[in-house]
């Protein structure tokens, strides 16, 4: 009981940044542009017209000396204070309510749901907190050295788009997480309680075993929410050929590549899933049994937060490469826009090998890893919230992994 409360007491904290950084995700009206330094700077220059011509050289002098007032650069802005603290205290309503009444209800049916809906929680509040850097990631792998560093990136979308700008596509992102990371675990205790039941008695599970259901449970889940994959990734390269929402990215994939559109790169997103999901369960879970038996105890806090960084930077880094090529292939036939403006020709690949083997060629191999940094700075605290959070979770819900 005393592990459970205090874990417990973080949970409302996460539960209102999710809601708030996720409200602030969708774009909003910016405010007009205050017009009243441009016409008092008219109003002044017509005055001094009118002076009599004795004084008017004097007068456009000073004219000339006033420096002119640029009209100040509209920055949108979220939604308000008021409208951020209901969507908060209404979400975390809604999380409490599920889990109160999921907690003491029973059996298999039961017992996936319970799984699901921890893992979508986690999901959607570990990938809100840290959708700055992803959003980053995403824009450097599919522009490669066309883009600045991390910090000039994240500089540039606040100067140019404000707090929505660190946040572009993470809308669709929180929709494509929630049955993503659900799906994962809910297949990945599957397959380990199948792996179980056909083993000897008492058996315990491998690290290769756990890679295995891991792979298997990413590759299942990703073939059922990667349209949204899709949706997020355009939102975040073309918000405003997309017009920032996913009906209009939707539609721009549709006219650029048909149907079929919401699929490209489907094969390297499967192939690259497999270590990437494997090695993240196989490194958290393996290293979490490792260290109860060594300590004598449950893993505390502390302890699930490091294991799941370690998780989240050995899988990041072992599909990074295949991570790159997928991004590119599901912008399709979107045309790539250069840093001066101009338009570049499609990718001269639509698979997996011969994106890695052009990439390589014409760009260099380094681009292959273009956005790792981000990445990993994303992946690390995104996987170690996502743990932590739905650790919780399971203990709240009284279900349990094998």
């Amino acid at each position: 009981r005393g592990s459970s409360g205090v874990m417990r007491r973080p949970l409302p904290l996460l539960v209102v940044l999710y809601t708030s950084i996720a409200a602030g995700s969708f774009a909003s009206t910016p405010p007009a542009p205050s017009l009243v330094p441009t016409v008092a700077v008219r109003h002044r220059a017509a005055v001094a017209t009118a002076q009599p011509s004795a004084s008017s050289a004097s007068a456009q002098a000073s004219i000339a000396e006033e420096p002119l007032q640029q009209p100040p650069r509209a920055i949108p802005t979220g939604p308000s204070p008021l409208g951020l603290l209901v969507l908060a205290l209404g979400s975390f309503g809604g999380i409490a309510l599920a889990t109160k009444l999921l907690a003491p209800l029973s059996g298999a049916w039961v017992g996936g749901a319970k799984l699901v809906f921890a893992a979508a929680v986690a999901g959607v509040i570990s990938r809100t907190c840290c959708a700055p850097l992803e959003m980053v990631s995403t824009v450097m792998m599919c522009r490669g050295d066309e883009c600045g560093s991390m910090g000039e990136e994240l500089a540039d979308a606040w100067r140019h788009d404000g707090m929505s700008g660190l946040f572009k596509g993470n809308g669709a992102n929180c929709l494509k997480v929630a049955p993503s990371r659900g799906t994962q675990f809910l297949v990945y205790e599957f397959v380990k309680r199948q792996m179980v039941a056909g083993a000897a008695a008492g058996a315990v599970l491998s690290a290769g075993n756990r890679l295995v259901a891991g792979g298997i449970a990413g590759m299942v889940a990703a073939l059922l929410v990667y349209p949204l994959e899709v949706i997020k990734t355009m939102l975040t390269i073309y918000p405003e050929e997309c017009k920032a929402t996913p009906g209009g990215a939707i539609g721009c994939v549709i006219k650029a590549g048909g149907v079929r559109g919401l699929y490209a790169g489907v094969v390297p997103t499967l192939i690259a899933m497999f270590p990437y999901v494997g090695v993240e369960f196989m490194m958290y879970e393996t290293l979490k049994r490792r260290w109860e038996l060594w300590a004598g105890a449950p893993a505390g806090t502390l302890t699930i937060i490091l294991l799941g960084a370690v998780g989240g930077a050995c899988a990041q880094a072992s599909a990074h490469p295949l991570d790159v090529i997928r991004r590119r292939l599901q912008l399709g036939n979107m045309a790539r826009v250069s840093a001066d403006g101009t338009q570049k020709p499609k990718p001269p690949y639509s698979n997996m090998v011969s994106g890695l083997y052009t990439v390589g060629k014409t760009e260099g191999l380094h681009v292959l890893f273009r956005g790792l940094g981000p990445a990993c700075f994303e992946k690390v605290p995104s996987t170690a919230i996502g743990y932590y959070i739905y650790e919780l979770m399971k203990r709240l819900l009284r279900v349990a992994s094998v």
